[in-house]
């Protein structure tokens, strides 16, 4: 008995070993590492990107690494290759080849078995490694991974291009509203008061004011200085008396026009047309704004705003790396050993604790 459970166990050391060792089919690996970088990146050389310098699109990177490893990309790539048929082909071992009716999640869990994509935050670099059981495939399918990460990145600029435009046309059609708006406003309102500039007419207002009470004190002086040597009823001080009347009176007049609520040109006016001036104001430099805004959004969406720059191109591999022969045997015959020996171990507690 205890000799046929050694040929046994020497039996299942054997199967493993001969299934890697004359069974397993190669599997074939080509590898491809690329960085997304952002504009800004550009203007340093190939060597700050590799050692991760510059800025990196950390975000983009996992991006790119999920979307490696969704079901899209596999349909994407199995839409050219046939996939499914490579890694189901009745040449391929029963055991390492995809099941000819496998759901998507069964070949999505396949997908993400044969293709790995890691990323290394600190050099912010991609690497990914495609398996395949032919040279020709691993490099076929690793290249369509590097080319669908491109497409990936060139829909994002295209999406930023357009939303920048966009927003950027939104943005001068609503200050060219505005600025149109003030300049129709400022029209009506001169047009209303007759007035071209409404300020500048009453700055005027003031200069004659001033000038007015200048001379009313200037006369006021002259007429204290002759009142103290000349009768009050002297032609000369009658004469200044009579033209400081005058100049007073008119200097109210002038007063009135300026502040008075009978006249066109009031504080209030004035108020409203310095408000109407600071609004106009606004709204041209917001429209240029505006208008250097599109412009600046222009000149990006003939540019990209995220690049993808390989690293390490695909490669058609020379050798197939798994699976790895010698070192499954030998783990496997390990594995199997120590299980026997657990087992031995078990039964000669049990045997020991009921007193065999």
């Amino acid at each position: 008995m205890k000799k046929k459970v050694q040929i046994l166990i020497l039996s299942l050391s054997l199967l493993p070993v001969v299934y890697f060792l004359f069974i397993a089919s190669d599997m074939y690996v080509s590898t491809v590492k690329f960085a997304v970088r952002g504009q800004k990146d550009m203007s340093l050389g190939g060597l700050a990107s590799i050692l991760g310098a510059g800025g990196s699109n950390t975000p983009d990177c996992y991006l790119v690494q999920e979307y490696i490893q969704s079901f899209d990309m596999y349909k994407a790539i199995d839409a050219k290759l046939d996939l499914k048929s490579h890694y189901s082909s009745d040449s391929v071992d029963s055991i390492s080849r995809m099941a000819t009716n496998a759901s998507s999640e069964r070949q999505l869990a396949y997908w993400l078995s044969v293709a790995q994509a890691d990323f290394d935050s600190q050099t912010s670099i991609l690497t990914v490694d495609v398996r395949a059981f032919s040279p020709e495939m691993a490099k076929a399918i690793t290249e369509e991974v590097l080319s669908k990460s491109e497409d990936l990145m060139n829909h994002l600029n295209d999406r930023v291009r357009e939303d920048s435009l966009k927003l950027a046309l939104n943005e001068v059609k609503l200050a060219e509203k505005r600025y149109s708006a003030s300049k129709t406003q400022l029209s009506a309102f001169r047009s209303r008061n007759l007035e071209l500039d409404p300020s500048a007419t009453a700055h005027s207002r003031i200069g004659i004011i001033a000038s007015l009470e200048s001379q009313i004190s200037m006369l006021s002086v002259d007429l204290e200085t002759k009142e103290q040597f000349m009768s009050t009823h002297s032609f000369e001080v009658s004469s200044l008396k009579e033209n400081i009347a005058k100049l007073s009176s008119q200097l109210t007049k002038e007063r009135e026009r300026l502040t008075g609520s009978s006249n066109p040109i009031m504080l209030s006016q004035l108020e409203e047309y310095e408000a109407l001036l600071l609004e106009n104001e606004f709204a041209r430099n917001y429209y240029t704004s505006a208008l250097n805004a599109l412009e600046s959004a222009r000149i990006m969406s003939e540019s990209k705003t995220v690049y993808l720059e390989a690293i390490q191109n695909p490669q058609l591999p020379d050798e197939a790396l798994y699976p790895e022969r010698i070192s499954f045997s030998i783990l496997s015959v390990v594995v199997v050993a120590l299980g026997y020996a657990l087992i031995l171990f078990i039964i000669a507690a049990v045997k020991e604790h009921i007193g065999v």
